[in-house]
């Protein structure tokens, strides 16, 4: 999957001025586990974001409160 998404530099769109973004996110699933890759191209630089997911855990309310704090207190940090 390929997204392409438009920045302006400025108040009024001008496709010369733009900037692009550029994602492709590939998607692996192996013993188990989901891992997503998402690639994005900002101007010329590539940045490569992997997620991992474990298919086989079953999680708990209690799992997903304590990821939630844990997600608000490193947005704090």
């Amino acid at each position: 999957m390929t997204d392409d998404i438009r920045i302006t530099n400025e108040n009024e769109y001008n496709s010369g001025l733009a900037k692009a973004i550029n994602r492709r996110t590939n998607f692996l699933i192996t013993d188990g586990q989901l891992m997503t890759q998402h690639r994005y191209t900002i101007g010329k630089k590539d940045y490569i974001v992997n997620s991992v997911f474990d298919l086989n855990r079953k999680q708990t309310v209690a799992d997903g409160i304590k990821r939630l704090i844990d997600n608000e207190f490193n947005s704090a940090a």
